[in-house]
């Protein structure tokens, strides 16, 4: 009966798809993420012919995966994968990873990290994505008591903020350095090895699947994450 219902559910998308004559596209992207590297990877979806609707929907991991599990979405980008013991019939694929680097709006004398991070204003993700909880698990292993000033599930707004705070110390990934040259003043603290922020991609098994998450699952993102 599952099955049949299922199933019933994918011949409804089958169904919405093809109503339209550009190509429904629901797409769940966890907040935590780069809004620039989410970007990139969803132009890999487009098709040259500008043929599809994309609807992009931002929130929590377990909130996406519960949307997806209903048939609400076609994909998920986050930065966990999926049990797919808790989860059955939810699959998921690690597209790449990048290293995170804290970051500061004002000069920083980097020589004395990480000991500065105890005396400077932290702003890191919330404990409840993935890299919140790394970082602070990364903040114990090195004996270091965090003097945090924010905490942020939506990485843009975390960004955002320190520009306005410029004695702020932010945990951003490396690449952002790169990305903001000529945007913004940015003194790099130092890279941190040890941390990366992942990037998966999340779907449901189905019988007909969506031939964006097709693009998205065969893609090679290998220089976007280098």
């Amino acid at each position: 009966a599952d099955k049949m219902f299922g199933l019933s559910y994918e011949m409804l998308d089958i169904v919405n798809y093809s109503q339209q004559k550009n190509v429904l596209f629901d797409v769940g992207v966890a907040d935590s993420l780069s809004k620039r590297l989410v970007s990139k990877i969803l132009l890999t979806t487009v098709p040259d012919d500008n043929s599809i609707h994309l609807r992009c929907f931002e929130s929590t991991h377990e909130l996406l995966l519960e949307q997806l599990s209903q048939h609400k979405l076609d994909m998920i980008l986050s930065d966990c994968p999926v049990d797919s013991s808790q989860s059955p019939g939810l699959f998921s694929k690690k597209l790449g990873e990048c290293k995170m680097s804290f970051f500061s709006s004002s000069v920083v004398d980097s020589q004395d990290f990480p000991a500065i991070l105890k005396n400077k204003k932290l702003l890191i993700p919330g404990r409840r994505t993935a890299m919140g909880r790394n970082v602070m698990h990364w903040f114990e292993r090195h004996a270091i008591t965090p003097n945090i000033l924010g905490e942020f599930d939506d990485a843009a707004l975390m960004k955002a903020f320190a520009l306005y705070h410029q004695d702020a110390i932010f945990l951003a990934p490396t690449i952002y350095f790169d990305e903001a040259k000529g945007e913004v003043s940015l003194c790099l603290v130092s890279e941190v090895e040890e941390l990366k922020e992942e990037y998966y991609v999340i779907f449901a098994e189905r019988m007909i699947q969506h031939p964006a998450v097709k693009n998205v699952c065969d893609a090679d993102f290998s220089d976007l994450f280098r």
